[in-house]
């Protein structure tokens, strides 16, 4: 346990950073730096990244070993960084078909706004009942020791 604690320990310590650079012609590369340190220590755990969603059509991965970026990739890095990124697609919960009579079948999401409504006032009221009993315990809790201090039980 405390050698899974101390390797834990280690890797928030040291670091891998990874990075997703779109390109001109479309898709990106997935840019992924491991500090020196982590690859001379003979570790027998597994080291991983995962690609984020909207990181579309990765056409390579490229590893570099090293305390910092290569100055040319840290420019391109904060060059991507400082760019909008793009919403990953959603995938589509629930569909209907909308003009039907007019030959053309569109798919329109629907959102669960209903859903979302009735859950946030449910939480509302929820909470409202807790600081309501709160304040009754509390008052049963003074009325208890003003009676105890006066010696009715």
């Amino acid at each position: 346990m405390l050698d899974f604690v101390l390797a834990m320990a280690a890797l928030l310590m040291t670091g891998i950073e990874a990075a997703y650079v779109p390109t001109d012609e479309g898709g990106g590369d997935y840019l992924v730096r491991v500090e020196p340190d982590l690859v001379k220590s003979a570790s027998s755990y597994q080291f991983t990244s995962d690609v984020p969603a909207d990181a579309r059509d990765v056409r390579r991965v490229r590893i570099f070993v090293g305390d910092t970026w290569p100055p040319a990739v840290e420019r391109a890095v904060l060059e991507a960084s400082r760019k909008p990124r793009r919403a990953a697609p959603v995938a589509v919960t629930s569909a209907r078909l909308a003009d039907t009579h007019a030959g053309s079948a569109g798919v329109v999401a629907e959102r669960p706004w209903g859903w979302l409504i009735g859950s946030l006032i449910a939480l509302f009221m929820s909470l409202g009942a807790n600081a309501y009993l709160s304040m009754l315990l509390a008052q049963m809790r003074q009325r208890y020791l003003r009676d105890i201090q006066q010696g009715v039980v």
